[in-house]
């Protein structure tokens, strides 16, 4: 089990080897009659949402498949984000998106490119079908009120609006701190590059983005302003970032929108506050919604943001934090359906991201397409693990000390909470203390009143003996929203309160902000409100506050948010969050010494240095000429072309799935046209899109159709050929086929750009490791402590420590995790054509007799596929290691079998290479004829000198 950064005497649940980038196959319950109270099942967490269980079965089925049906830049898209290893400025490497990200861009992808018109009703219809896998459990009902919206009956009996037909509204429960950003640059750069290529799609390259209040729209300020997020994420492949260019229009500026390419980024007061005496117009936008807004005044523009909205011919809005429980009169609902109506083709499509959607009756939004819940991200380790703190058995009733009917003061009634509060966040203090990390407590009162009491408590109170300026309070509203005068004080609190020398350890607020409050550092939360179920804030909403995780601290540790307060508070959020699936009570406990893994000034003798190098590989497109063509192999028989493909429109009625008329469609284009389809996706696996090689290119294309991938030659212009070249899949194959092949032989080896000076090992931060075993103390290496993944690791360090021959050495797997801060790394060519990122296991100081030899050595329980190319990389890499420095660098790769065989029997490192070389030579000898006991007995004798 891993252990929380602050201690507890139960160790925290976990899903052990759980990785977050990977789809989740277990998920953990609640089990009172397991020996730990919980226990992993088999299957991913069931969805409450009414839509998810049959479209994740969708979304699985077609990416298994390799998404069939999807257009060349989704999967261009897909592979960029998913299959090739990125880096990205202020992430370790390598980068990945989480599945939850993943999974949202596919779901959305799949609805609009191949599950249909993505209409809800239909998507109701299909999945109430009975007898499907994550079928609807009830049969779906609709009507149509005069003049209202057309509505869905629920299992609980009532009935829930639906977007209007031909709008395309789906909404994404994210859990806070999933990255719901992520996932809205993504669809911008699908949508905008599509609708680049494909002017048809029927998506945009025009995009609204709509934020509730201040404190969300500086965030995605931060992120979009200039275009900050699709330059810093691995979000647009190489060859279309000249295609990728959006405006930003920000709230309150007057610039006009150009005729495509815009991204405006607002609060949705600015769409609908409107001036007072202005005049009706015929405008469709003012006839729906009154008079212009008249909230553009800042930038003294004479057309109003709606205006300007207007005049596009096509827009995507997105809508962040989008349950806006609070909004009674669901004023921006109305204008934004006001803007799809004003629209001649309306908007393309609607996107409402939230961790909590639902209405004012705190139902989900049944458009919700996508589910990625707290207990999931919890589990995937990229939030902080929900902690509820009780106070049981306090000498006052938690009630009477509550009832704000004694007329006692706030710090009165909520002494008790705001001490132990005060107590648990000077444990975390001093549990962060040695990663430079400075936590705070976050405490939310009913009133202004009661929030300037409780902070006068803690600053005056002698028995806290607080710095004034350590504790911040910051007003805001009954709605949530920062007071006008304290509103750049917000900003910048926002900005810099993560940072350790900030100086902020306890923040004292009026309902703590509902959303978008980005403070990574919050570790606990105090709520001193009623939290009754007719609140004007959730409890989820409490929890959401705190949840991202703090920078700088290992994954190997799991950081957790404890959470205190009145006793409706937890009773509702306890019960919340179990429904959910989150376990929550752990009890606190005495922090235990964290096992923290340091390099040691006293061992500077058995530090290791490796040069610094750039990448080795790169493109040459010119290379292109060097294909053979008659050297490449066919990937289709003769069979294929037998009978023309005849392809169908079916149409059916929609109830009973009854068909009523099939047509066939048309022949097949020109070859020409075929050929070139496949060449411009070749152009775009093998990044040469933007290369002016289409010529080029399309001449191996058809050189090889013509020739070889068939088996044979054959005539381009023959139907039965035309036909078989026009269906989705083969046209994929072959191009994903030439693209490896233009891929290997565009890639070449270059020398190795070292930088001046060297990499230490002793330069490494200290970071957190544990695994289920302990970790090993050893004699032979700069750190206190050997950082091991298994049990063959260990015993492979425990050899290396006692090795007569190995002067020092260093496990480098933490360094994979970024955790260490000293990346040794490699780049290499994987088999589908992308480039990758390699990270070797150890690096060892061998002693021999002619002087000192650096290994890098790979210790492997199981050969992957691809294990060949690192291993091909990473001799490449000694080989100019040793041409650049003089030292003498050398790879080996050693086998969990290997080892287990020859290692009781070796004193030294060397000894056990040869015998590993000799046992892997006479595996190979052994085809053709065995080795004599000479040559054995030689080659020992060599292999030893």
């Amino acid at each position: 089990m891993a252990e929380a950064v602050v201690g507890y005497r139960r160790a925290l649940p976990e899903i052990p080897g759980r990785k977050p980038w990977k789809r989740p196959d277990r998920h953990l319950v609640k089990d009172a009659d397991h020996r730990d109270g919980w226990r992993p099942a088999d299957g991913r967490r069931p969805s409450e949402q009414l839509l998810v269980p049959s479209l994740r079965r969708e979304v699985d089925s077609w990416r298994s498949a390799g998404y069939p049906g999807a257009s060349p830049v989704a999967l261009r898209l897909f592979e960029y984000w998913f299959d090739e290893d990125h880096e990205a400025a202020g992430f370790d490497p390598p980068f990945r998106y989480h599945f939850g990200q993943r999974e949202a861009i596919e779901t959305l992808v799949w609805l609009v490119e191949t599950g249909g018109d993505g209409d809800l009703a239909a998507l109701f219809e299909k999945a109430g079908v009975d007898g499907r896998a994550g079928a609807l459990p009830f049969r779906p009902s609709f009507r149509q009120p005069v003049g209202g919206a057309r509505q869905i009956q629920v299992p609980s009996g009532d009935w829930q609006d639906l977007p209007p037909e031909g709008l395309r509204r789906f909404a994404f429960k994210m859990a806070t701190g999933a990255g719901k950003t992520w996932v809205m640059a993504m669809a911008v750069v699908w949508s905008h590059l599509r609708k680049r290529r494909e002017p048809d799609s029927g998506l945009s390259t025009n995009f609204l983005v709509v934020a509730p209040n201040v404190i969300v729209y500086e965030r995605l300020r931060e992120d979009f302003a200039d275009s900050r997020i699709f330059r810093r994420l691995p979000l647009i492949p190489p060859e279309w970032r000249s295609d990728f260019e959006q405006q930003v229009i920000l709230r309150g500026e007057a610039t006009e929108p150009r005729a495509s390419g815009n991204l405006v980024l607002t609060n949705i007061q600015q769409l609908y506050e409107f001036g007072a005496g202005t005049s009706r117009s015929e405008n469709p936008v003012e006839a729906l919604l009154g008079p212009k807004p008249a909230a553009d005044l800042a930038s003294g523009s004479s057309r109003s943001l709606l205006e300007r909205l207007r005049d596009l011919d096509d827009l995507v809005v997105m809508n962040d934090e989008a349950h806006h429980v609070h909004d009674h009169d669901l004023a921006w609902n109305r204008t934004l359906l006001g803007v799809h109506e004003a629209m001649s083709g309306g908007l393309s499509l609607w996107l409402d991201f939230s961790a909590t959607p639902r209405d004012r009756g705190g139902r989900y939004f049944p458009w919700t397409v996508c589910d990625y819940p707290l207990a999931q991200a919890v589990e995937d380790r990229i939030v902080k693990a929900p902690v509820i703190v009780s106070l049981e058995g306090h000498p006052e009733s938690q009630e009477a000390a509550e009832d704000e009917t004694a007329g006692r003061s706030a710090v009165d009634r909520y002494g008790f909470w705001i001490r132990e509060a005060v107590k648990r966040w000077e444990a975390h203090s001093a549990a962060f203390d040695n990663l430079g990390i400075r936590p705070i407590l976050f405490v939310t009162t009913e009133n202004v009143r009661e929030a300037k009491a409780v902070h006068r408590y803690l600053v005056e109170s002698a028995e806290f003996g607080l710095d004034p300026s350590a504790v911040l309070l910051i007003h805001t509203d009954r709605t949530g929203e920062v007071r006008a005068a304290d509103l750049e004080n917000a900003r910048r609190l926002a900005r810099e309160v993560d940072r350790p020398d900030s100086g902020i350890g306890i923040i004292v607020s009026v309902l703590m902000l509902r959303e978008g409050w980005d403070v990574r550092n919050v570790s606990v939360v105090l709520g001193l409100r009623p939290f009754t179920a007719t609140s004007e804030i959730l409890p989820e909403q409490v929890v959401g506050r705190g949840l991202r995780l703090m920078r700088g601290v290992g994954p190997e540790r799991t950081q957790t948010l404890e959470v205190m307060g009145t006793k409706r508070l937890l009773d509702m959020l306890g019960a919340r969050l179990e429904a959910a699936g989150v376990g929550v009570g752990a009890e606190p406990g005495g922090s235990p010494d964290p096992a923290l893994v340091v390099p040691l000034e006293e061992r500077r003798d058995q530090d290791i240095a490796f040069p610094r190098f750039g990448p080795s590989l790169r493109r040459e497109p010119a290379n292109l000429n060097a294909l053979e063509i008659s050297g490449l192999d066919p990937i289709y028989d003769r069979k294929e072309l037998e009978e023309p493909t005849r392809m169908r429109l079916r149409m059916a009625f929609a109830v009973t799935d009854t068909p009523v008329e099939e047509v066939e469609i048309g022949d097949p284009p020109p070859a020409r046209e075929v050929l070139a389809r496949v060449t411009r996706r070749v152009g775009e696996l093998a990044g040469l899109a933007e290369s002016g090689l289409f010529g080029a290119l399309y001449s191996v294309v058809r050189r090889y159709v013509a020739g070889v991938c068939f088996g044979g030659p054959l005539d381009l212009d023959e139907e039965r050929v035309r036909s078989a070249l026009w269906r989705d899949n083969v046209r994929e194959a072959i191009a994903k086929y030439l693209a490896r092949e233009v891929g290997r032989v565009i890639t070449i080896e270059r020398e190795t750009e070292f930088q001046d000076g060297a990499r230490r090992l002793s330069e490494t931060r200290p970071f957190h490791w544990r695994r289920d075993l302990p970790l090993m103390e050893a004699r032979k290496t700069v750190f206190n402590l050997v950082a091991t993944y298994n049990h063959f690791e260990r015993q492979f360090a425990e050899f290396l420590d006692a090795a007569e021959d190995v002067r020092r050495f260093s496990a480098l797997a933490a360094t994979e995790q970024g955790a260490a801060g000293v990346l040794f790394r490699v780049d290499y060519l994987k088999a589908s054509g992308a480039l990758g990122f390699y990270y070797p296991d150890w690096i060892v100081v061998q002693q021999t007799e002619d002087g000192e030899v650096h290994w890098i050595l790979e210790t492997k329980g199981r050969v992957w596929e691809g294990t060949d190319r690192k291993d091909r990389a990473m001799r490449l890499w000694c080989e100019r290691a040793r041409a650049a420095t003089g030292a003498r660098w050398r790879y080996r790769r050693v086998d969990q079998p290997e080892f287990e065989a020859f290692a009781p029997t070796q004193r030294t490192l060397g000894g056990l290479l040869v015998e590993i070389s000799l046992a892997r030579m006479a595996g190979e000898r052994a085809k053709y004829a065995p080795m004599s006991e000479d040559e054995v007995r030689r080659a020992r004798d060599e292999g030893r000198a």
